[in-house]
């Protein structure tokens, strides 16, 4: 098995914002593709962290996952969106890997907590938040499209 790496991305990388739309598309098919000045709008607030898997041997991009660590009026919380792992990677806990940085990172930022929420469709990532210690919670998930 190869090594993988899992490493913050800070700056803009063509080769990066490649692989990372081409995951997103393994997540969402139906979705338009995130432009160069959107992929810098991700990566420049300095709540915001972007991590990739990364197999060593061929530099490919396996997974990516997004948090953003902020102050709301009651507590420090993370918040992790879209962990996503390419489909040739999956089974070899490269997951697991970009939840250990995603718990470090927080932990290192003194977050209390990390949210996230999750389709319920995706029994494969239910089931390893639950292993990691995730709780479900009872609340409503509301969105307003503008």
């Amino acid at each position: 098995m190869n090594t993988i790496i899992v490493e913050r991305v800070t700056e803009f990388s063509p080769e990066v914002a490649d692989g990372i739309r081409n995951l997103v598309k393994q997540l969402v098919s139906n979705t338009r593709s995130l432009t160069d000045e959107e992929f810098n709008e991700m990566i420049e607030p300095k709540q915001n962290f972007l991590f990739i898997a990364r197999e060593v041997s061929t530099n490919k991009i396996a997974g990516v996952v997004m948090i953003s660590i902020y102050r709301i009026p009651d507590s420090k919380k993370a918040y992790l969106d879209d962990i996503i792992v390419d489909e040739h990677f999956r089974g070899r806990g490269i997951a697991g890997l970009l939840f250990e940085k995603v718990i470090a990172t927080s932990k290192e930022h003194n977050a209390e907590y990390i949210m996230l929420t999750s389709n319920p469709k995706r029994v494969a990532g239910i089931h390893l938040y639950e292993k990691l210690g995730f709780k479900k919670r009872e609340t409503n998930v509301y969105r307003l499209e503008l």
